[in-house]
């Protein structure tokens, strides 16, 4: 499979990616010690353009192609990841979210400002306990008078602390409605109190929980009946972004093997003459030009409107796993100096390992790749009776010598 790219966009792809080594890539590392993008960062971010890129002229973009969406995100992850982090799940994720989902008046409001970078966005849907799973949400929105209140609490919601606005999905009236919606919120109203949450990469972006209490939505804050498959599409924009995140962080890998190895001398020669080395750069080499064609040409026919569900699933099991792996060859690379925090590949490695679980993990993808092959439903899990089969069950006077106290602990 080949992805062409024309000549203005690899023009363009020098040019971001020269703006992204000089102004950002120089703050990554204080980014990460602050545990926060600096307004000097920001501000490299909204000059960039980057924003612009995935949005049309009415709200103040550039409405880029796939191609040039995708080398921007890869150059913009390379140069700091949790930088990127904020940048995409605030213009992307939450622009889409507000663009395909909401209504006209909630997109006037924000959708021009988080184009600008005058304001951040978040995407607000995990649940402590919930997971990927839609079902057990308790975050509710019930009527109340001309409007309605929002009640519950999210958890592992990237930019929670510094967000303006959230993009929430709910449940309707109680918890036991099925019935699921979204909830545009201004995070500044009162109710609503974030809290971070301590973690191990990604320290360049605010991630934490979100709690609302009786947090009071106009008539055109809610919007009910929300699709979980409409839900999906956007989503895949969420798994778009952890997959140029970690092409980024393998690309980023790759550099500083490449240039540690050239310049590190052991036997009176560079390692670059080593041939573990040599397997490890080739290994790095061939996954990551792997991940780019699926990654490129998914993200080529997202920003088409073509339907991506399956290739953007796969390009991201396969990106993210592989950022693991190149992120590991760089550690062993460096040998014992690059546990130490002040080399690069100890925040690559750290940041690596966001993207795999990030959103929906890659194990849940599989499943979802897997049942749509053999005819299964990823939604409905009916009982598994796994002790019948084998002749036992719980209590069973056949078993009072097995002791299942152990085991059992910590059941419902």
């Amino acid at each position: 499979m080949h992805i062409p790219i024309c000549a203005a966009d690899q023009a363009f792809a020098r040019e971001f990616s020269v703006q992204c080594q000089e102004r950002i890539a120089p703050l990554a590392r204080a980014a990460d010690q602050r545990g926060g993008c600096s307004a000097e960062g920001w501000r490299a971010v909204v000059d960039s353009g980057y924003l612009r890129l995935f949005h049309a002229a009415e709200w103040g973009g550039t409405g880029a192609s796939g191609i040039r969406q995708a080398l921007a995100m890869e150059a913009l992850a390379q140069a700091c990841a949790g930088t990127f982090w904020t940048a995409s799940i605030s213009s992307i994720l939450c622009g889409k979210l507000l663009h395909d989902l909401c209504g006209p008046q909630q997109q006037a409001r924000w959708l021009p400002r988080i184009v600008a970078g005058e304001s951040l966005g978040c995407f607000a849907a995990t649940e402590r306990g919930a997971g990927s799973d839609p079902a057990s949400y308790h975050t509710t929105v019930q009527r109340s008078g001309g409007g309605y209140r929002l009640c519950g609490e999210k958890a592992r919601v990237s930019n929670a602390t510094t967000a303006d606005i959230a993009v929430v999905l709910a449940r309707r009236e109680t918890t036991h409605d099925p019935r699921l919606c979204y909830a545009v919120v201004d995070l500044h109203k009162p109710g609503v109190v974030r809290r971070e949450q301590p973690k191990l990469g990604l320290q360049a972006m605010s991630w934490g929980r979100l709690e609302f209490t009786e947090v009071e939505l106009g008539e055109e804050d809610v919007i009910l009946d929300a699709s979980i498959d409409q839900t999906l599409r956007v989503v895949e924009w969420g798994q778009l972004i952890q997959t140029m995140c970690a092409i980024g962080l393998a690309s980023a890998a790759l550099a500083a093997s490449r240039e540690y190895m050239l310049h590190r001398h052991a036997f009176g020669r560079p390692i670059a003459h080593l041939q573990a080395v040599h397997a490890r750069l080739a290994d790095m080499q061939a996954e990551l030009d792997a991940a780019r064609l699926l990654a490129f040409a998914a993200a080529r026919d997202k920003a088409e409107g073509l339907s991506v569900r399956e290739p953007i699933m796969m390009a991201k099991i396969y990106a993210t796993e592989m950022a693991v792996r190149s992120a590991d060859r760089a550690m062993r690379t460096f040998g014992g100096s690059g546990y130490a925090k002040d080399q690069i590949v100890e925040r690559i490695y750290r940041d690596s390992l966001a993207n795999v679980p990030a959103g929906l993990p890659t194990d849940r993808l599989r499943e979802f790749i897997a049942c749509a092959m053999v005819g299964a439903d990823p939604w409905v899990y009916p009982p598994f009776d796994w002790l019948t089969p084998a002749g036992l069950t719980l209590g069973d006077d056949d078993c009072e010598s097995v002791d299942f106290s152990g085991a059992t602990s910590g059941w419902p």
